[in-house]
């Protein structure tokens, strides 16, 4: 199992159109290629865990790095793993702003990630914090 974060920044505001349509096609390709991850958005940043075989996760990868929609895409880890932390999700997805009490520490976490304040060594413990944080707090994410 390969696991891959990254984190980046939507080159304009994301309407919610725009964000359903990103996970919409992002679903169904997850879904036909065997690839679960999370997929969050902060105020104009993404980041997003994607896990699946090795050459599914960079065929996906490979779109993104293309899509016109981000900016300074930066690789926070990519490793071998031994089983999915995001495996009931073909693309969990959620909203966060700072002002939202149930997220406003994980923002935090994120906002650093984003600005490359956090190395990419700790990242890793970000995605599990993350999939822990989802199960007490949110229940089952969007699949």
């Amino acid at each position: 199992m390969f696991q891959l974060m990254y984190v980046s920044m939507a080159a304009w505001k994301m309407e919610n159109d725009d964000l359903n349509s990103i996970l919409d096609v992002s679903r169904a390709n997850n879904f036909r290629l065997g690839v679960t991850g999370l997929l969050l958005h902060l105020d104009r940043g993404f980041l997003q865990v994607l896990e699946g075989s090795k050459g599914a996760v960079l065929e996906i990868f490979g779109r993104i790095e293309r899509d016109r929609r981000h900016t300074g895409l930066r690789i926070l880890f990519q490793q071998d793993v031994p089983e999915r932390l995001f495996g009931d999700w073909n693309m969990g997805f959620d909203r966060w702003t700072k002002d939202a009490p149930r997220t406003a520490g994980m923002f935090e976490i994120t906002a650093d990630a984003i600005q490359n304040i956090i190395l990419p060594e700790k990242a890793a413990e970000i995605a599990i914090l993350l999939r822990n944080f989802y199960k007490v707090n949110a229940g089952s994410c969007a699949a």
